[in-house]
């Protein structure tokens, strides 16, 4: 209601000074300005400010000004909404962009990260599910895979045996916390993923997989996401490389894919709860990061594979198989992962070749 202090300025697309800012905040009283996706408004102002011959910089400047007026004033608030990371369809001067803002909210700032911890399994449940069925099943759910962790002892993490680890997992219902951890925390970290927005679509589309292959079990684990799904598999293969699409197909899921093929030969549990598989998936999703976590453990592919019905003991012999058939699954100390470089199991069928 007080476009006329500025209008002059808004038709020359200079900004107005704080001074002329002042006055429209103190004619409007109590005021929250919401700025989201700002960044996307800042890269085509600074294009349209050198197509059109403007001044550049100018929301960048009105963007300091106001900010500082707002930092001054008693009853304003100013939320702007930056991305954590450069995403692969912003260029160098996006990242510059990028830069000048954090410089410039940095002065008067306060940070939030709108998600955090477990925060992150309600936005995910809330964003998949109307209904999410009811309290009792969660609880009853969450204490069987607690007392099934119990059972096992060291075999597992000690973390999943604590009495805050069943909390998280009725939180995370209906996904296991290690899955959502591990798209979060390790895919998450890859610049391209997005996190929040990544996960959200990586497991809608794993959900939608499960349900309509009618896929049985209390937790949606990462034992069971279907990496022969083509959808599912180009969420993750864009991260990190077309050439782990013949990993895949070679090692873990698809026609010709050995996993699959152990379960089938050993028949009994392996190919009731396609184990050999889950092994090699829940390995697979472990393999990733931009950080230096990049394998994992017996006890974490116990997390990732064992629930009601699977034998514990079945893991040891499970992994040990994958490590004489498989040509892409590597082990070193007993630390397992996948890499695009063959293991000499391959190199040996080369040579005898």
């Amino acid at each position: 209601g007080q476009y006329e202090i500025i209008k002059e300025h808004d038709k020359k697309r200079i900004a107005p000074g704080k001074e002329k800012l002042r006055q429209i905040l103190e004619a409007s009283g109590p005021t929250l300005i919401l700025m989201d996706e700002i960044l996307e408004y800042i890269v085509k102002a600074n294009r349209a400010e050198k197509v059109e011959k403007i001044t550049q910089g100018q929301t960048l400047a009105f963007l300091q000004e106001i900010s500082e007026v707002v930092a001054s004033s008693e009853n304003c608030g100013l939320v702007i909404t930056l991305p954590a990371s450069i995403l692969e369809r912003y260029d160098e001067e996006a990242e510059r962009s990028l830069q000048q803002l954090q410089k410039i909210s940095g002065r008067v700032e306060a940070v939030y990260t709108p998600v955090e911890g477990v925060e992150i399994y309600e936005v995910i449940r809330k964003r998949l599910f109307e209904d999410l069925g009811d309290e009792k099943t969660r609880r009853q759910v969450a204490e069987s895979y607690f007392k099934l962790y119990q059972s096992v002892g060291t075999d597992v993490p000690s973390e999943v045996k604590e009495i805050e680890y069943r909390e998280r997992i009725e939180r995370a219902y209906p996904f296991h916390p290690e899955l959502i951890d591990v798209l979060y925390e390790r895919w998450g970290s890859y610049p391209t993923f997005q996190r929040t927005r990544g996960v959200l679509r990586l497991v809608a589309e794993v959900v939608a997989d499960l349900y309509g292959g009618e896929v049985v079990s209390p937790l949606i684990q990462y034992s069971i996401v279907n990496l022969e799904n083509q959808t599912i598999r180009r969420e993750f293969i864009k991260h990190i490389g077309n050439e782990y699409d013949s990993v895949i197909s070679a090692d873990i899921a698809g026609k010709n894919a050995k996993a699959p093929r152990i379960d089938k030969e050993m028949g009994s549990e392996y190919e009731r709860y396609g184990t050999a598989k889950g092994i090699a998936t829940s390995v697979f999703l472990y393999s990733f990061s931009a950080g230096a976590s990049r394998e994992t453990t017996l006890p974490r592919i116990r997390v990732a594979l064992l629930r009601e019905g699977i034998p514990a003991t079945i893991v040891g012999d499970a992994v040990a198989k994958l490590e004489e058939e498989l040509w892409y699954f590597h082990s070193e100390r007993k630390q397992y992962a996948f890499r695009n470089q063959p293991n000499l199991n391959r190199l040996l069928v080369d040579r005898e070749e």
